[in-house]
């Protein structure tokens, strides 16, 4: 048997550690930017999902199984709100004086129509009094605080992603489950305003849909809150009450909306418009109308003009899926914004400064 001697041998070791460090290296390196591109893409499949992070989902096999996701996931997070003059000594309420509560934070924040300091929640076995209130300017939806422990919270990833036909739960007063669609999805007039949301769910079955009920998709999660409109019952999407509920959460005492500051079409949700109009597109928010730009607004003291085509806000394109009311929900007054316009058949990015929108 040969044996090497000692300065070959040292050799080969370190030629060994060079192929094996430079193997490490290289592993190393395809790891971390497999990884980087993982992350990204997760991050990018995570932002669709909604506005809280939510549970990774497989769509219900049948109506039983989409009934035990609500159950599970969303039933124990929706209450009741009674008068305190209606409580009586053994704790029992008289039933017809209740109200839906809806459960946001495991801290005690609840959505409601209504309560006032002093009335008493039951989730559940847990009652709790409230020892705050918050009002909604816009819709008149209360957000209420009582201290509970350990109670559930409903998923909310909002109704924006809702089309017509999807099936949905709605959770009534007393609980009440009624399966249902929706219908259809509707818009305001056809020259409205940038700062009004008006995104709405219609149903195929809305009367024994009461006030402030609840609406949930058929993974169990929270879409959005039934309110009385113009003669029917809407289903507002949470996303129209989400940036209210971020204030709340600040601990401010008084909801202010974010305004633009424009009146005009929708292109995407209008037929019939005049090509001098559109100028030939068929997306974007065209500025119009005797009121198209409110005096001092952030749109006028940004310079924006009666005739121009607001066509995306921080790159986000104005389409059929994303209108201009709809983006304007996720901002904050005071917030500075990046809106793409198009005028005279150019485009130029303007800067705006939101102000806050008179209710």
């Amino acid at each position: 048997m040969k044996i090497q001697s000692w300065p070959q041998t040292i050799r080969i070791i370190v030629f060994s550690c060079l192929i094996g460090g430079a193997a490490g290296v290289l592993g190393t390196a395809l790891t971390t930017n497999y990884l980087s591109e993982y992350a990204l893409q997760l991050g990018q499949v995570t932002q669709t999902l909604g506005i809280s992070q939510t549970r990774p989902r497989s769509l219900p096999q049948s109506y039983d199984d989409a009934l035990e996701r609500l159950e599970e996931r969303a039933l124990p997070a929706v209450g009741s709100l009674f008068p305190d003059t209606r409580i009586g000594e053994t704790g029992v309420s008289v039933f017809d004086s209740a109200v839906s509560i809806i459960v946001l934070t495991s801290d005690g924040w609840m959505l409601s129509p209504s309560g006032t300091l002093g009335d008493t929640v039951q989730v559940g076995a847990q009652t709790c009094e409230v020892d705050q209130v918050i009002i909604e300017p816009r819709f008149g939806y209360h957000f209420l605080h009582c201290v509970t422990s350990n109670s559930s919270v409903v998923d909310m990833v909002g109704g924006y992603g809702i089309a017509a036909g999807d099936q949905l739960f709605v959770v009534t007063q007393g609980r009440e489950v009624v399966f249902t669609q929706a219908r259809e999805i509707v818009w305001g007039e056809v020259v409205r305003s940038s700062d009004i949301p008006t995104r709405r769910i219609l149903l195929t079955d809305d009367f024994t849909v009461r006030e402030g009920s609840a609406v949930f998709n058929v993974y169990g999660e929270f879409v959005g809150v039934a309110h009385e409109g113009e003669g029917r019952m809407e289903i507002v999407p949470f996303e129209h009450l989400a940036g209210a509920f971020q204030q709340v959460l600040e601990s401010v005492d008084t909801i202010v909306y974010p305004s633009l500051g424009i009146r005009g079409i929708d292109l995407s949700r209008t037929v019939g418009v005049s090509e001098e109009i559109s100028k030939g597109r068929h997306t974007g928010f065209v500025i119009y109308g005797s009121r198209a730009i409110v005096p001092g607004s952030a749109a006028y003291k940004a310079g924006l003009q009666i005739g121009d085509m607001v066509v995306s806000v921080e790159g986000i394109m104005i389409n059929a899926t994303s209108s201009l009311d709809d983006l304007l929900t996720s901002y904050v007054a005071g917030q500075e914004m990046q809106i793409g316009i198009e005028r005279d058949g150019a485009q130029q990015e303007v800067t705006v400064t939101l102000g806050e929108l008179k209710l």
